[in-house]
């Protein structure tokens, strides 16, 4: 098993503990290596010595190599697959096609999954709780007394069950504190322009989060606030 087969099954098993809709439907190929299986955070899983390993792998198998997945527009697959011909690849090559997506091969994956499977432990079923009888005695019937001049008779209240609403909270700002605009997705804080999401390092590529003002890789510094930099 190669650096790629070893990725592919990777990003398969991960996907199917938790986003098991990514493994049948398309996503972008920024996606793939930002958020899906980002090198910074799985680089000891993939067994990677370095991210230029890890990047060339994921050109390998952007560019269609053993048919484990399959590129949008057929264009971009047909490039990155030229440049994993050349004698020196470009590794960071698939960067200029992050808006195009990627389709994982099925019958691959089914045989990822089907061999995770036949090679899981045996689930383990509780013993069954074993409940005794409850004997219900019969309630013993007192005829009320009958009523006199000295019984003081209590105004009866009927209860009433309380009903709680959910209270749903507005997102809002984790820098300014300012509501965001509900039913929209924000990028940056339309108040104090921080950036709200996680973004690409314009040095080396990696994903860095929102509030870092340097890139855990390579150092760069990271504006945040619109109109910097």
């Amino acid at each position: 098993m190669d650096d790629l087969d070893r990725l592919f099954r990777y990003l398969v098993d991960h996907l199917a503990r938790t986003a098991p809709e990514r493994l049948q439907k398309p996503f972008q190929v920024s996606e793939l290596y930002q958020r899906l299986v980002p090198y910074r955070m799985h680089r000891a899983a993939l067994g990677f010595d370095s991210i230029e390993d890890y990047e060339l792998t994921v050109l390998r198998l952007l560019a269609g190599e053993s048919g484990y997945a399959s590129v949008d527009p057929p264009d971009a697959q047909a490039a990155l697959a030229e440049e994993v011909r050349q004698v020196d690849p470009n590794p960071g090559a698939f960067r200029e096609f992050a808006a195009a997506t990627v389709l994982l091969n099925r019958e691959a994956v089914r045989g990822v999954v089907d061999h995770e499977s036949a090679y899981a432990p045996p689930a383990i079923r509780p013993r069954p709780e074993v409940v005794p009888p409850v004997t219900v005695e019969e309630p013993v019937h007192t005829p009320p007394a009958p009523p006199d001049d000295t019984t003081v008779r209590m105004p009866r209240i009927e209860s009433r069950e309380l009903v709680f609403e959910p209270v749903t909270t507005a997102p809002s700002c984790s820098h300014c504190g300012e509501p965001l605009p509900a039913g929209r997705r924000a990028v940056y804080c339309p108040f104090c322009g921080i950036q709200l999401e996680a973004a690409e390092c314009r040095a080396c590529g990696s994903v860095v989060e929102p509030g870092w003002h340097f890139c855990l890789d390579c150092g760069t510094a990271v504006h945040h606030r619109l109109g910097e930099g």
